[in-house]
């Protein structure tokens, strides 16, 4: 099972929101990391088949998107960002509906994929729930599990853990990582730990072009060497923030532990300690590199 796509574009008017993207995705979890505007929803809703693309071409496990979309449909499951239903449906109202969406038959059936999902994501004890009973949190989980209905062999999962508490968020990765060992899940973020934690391979947009598809562990790679730890007061940290993007800052004892992103250790700071890179670092660095 593959993805592949060639010189994908995508615009609205004047505004180029895809431009010429090349990549390829095999089974597991595929990571697409970005800022709010770098194109990831657009992505996800044409590999969902919910928007139509300008120019290129998408292969999805051998159908084209253009000719096949009622074939590439019944094989996906999709979580889009804003996750909403009816307010005055229950919980298990909407998942019996998904289900009949889905094409699943029979009534045994049915009961037993909807409780199987609602199980996973832990709202199985509150399906008499209306829609507008929920949390945010909740919605998401049930946005979540919709997805899932099926067992599709595409999962695509636009900003899941939105909502969700620190908790939820690590069930989440949990479960991502049990689904896709014989599947594809598209993820997309832009939280870096949910990357991190369960993806092994990523694509980086910005505004609409590839800065980087690969191995997140090449990915942090191309940054070792350039993450250090200082101890400073306030007024050093002033000085500092000139000579080196400052990523993080960590109050003790009356003074500042800062992380450092640059090329060189700076000369402002007597006692300079290297650190282990991390795939936040790496993003930084290579999302705007003028700064390091």
């Amino acid at each position: 099972m593959t993805i592949d796509i060639q010189a994908l574009s995508k615009s609205y008017g004047s505004h180029q929101v895809l431009n010429e993207l090349h990549f390829h995705i095999d089974n597991g979890i595929f990571g697409l990391l970005g800022d709010n505007g770098a194109g990831k929803t657009t992505l996800m809703e044409i590999l969902a088949t919910l928007l139509r693309f300008d120019r290129g071409e998408v292969e999805i496990f051998g159908h084209s998107l253009k000719k096949e979309p009622d074939a590439i449909r019944s094989l996906l499951g999709y979580l889009p960002q804003y996750f909403d239903f009816f307010p005055n449906v229950t919980i298990l109202e909407s998942m019996n509906y998904f289900a009949a969406l889905k094409g699943i038959q029979g009534k045994h059936h049915i009961q037993e994929e909807t409780s199987q999902r609602l199980i996973e994501v832990g709202l199985i004890d509150q399906v008499d729930k209306k829609i507008k009973q929920l949390s945010g949190g909740m919605k998401q989980r049930l946005g979540i599990a919709q997805a899932m209905l099926g067992q599709p062999k595409l999962l695509i999962v636009d900003e899941p853990t939105v909502g969700l508490d620190p908790k939820e968020r690590i069930a989440f990765r949990n479960l991502l990582q049990n689904y896709g060992e014989d599947r594809i899940i598209l993820l997309s973020t832009h939280i870096v730990p949910d990357v991190s934690s369960t993806c092994d391979k990523l694509l980086v947009l910005k505004e609409g072009h590839c800065l980087y598809q690969g191995a997140i562990d090449d990915m942090i790679r191309t940054v070792e060497g350039k993450v250090w730890l200082v101890d400073v007061d306030k007024r050093q940290l002033e000085q500092l923030s000139q000579q080196a993007r400052i990523t993080s800052i960590v109050r003790k004892e009356g003074r500042i532990q800062a992380r450092l992103l640059c090329n060189d250790p700076p000369d402002c700071c007597t006692e300079v300690t290297p650190e282990t890179a991390n795939l936040e670092d790496a993003y930084l660095y290579i999302s705007d590199p003028e700064e390091s």
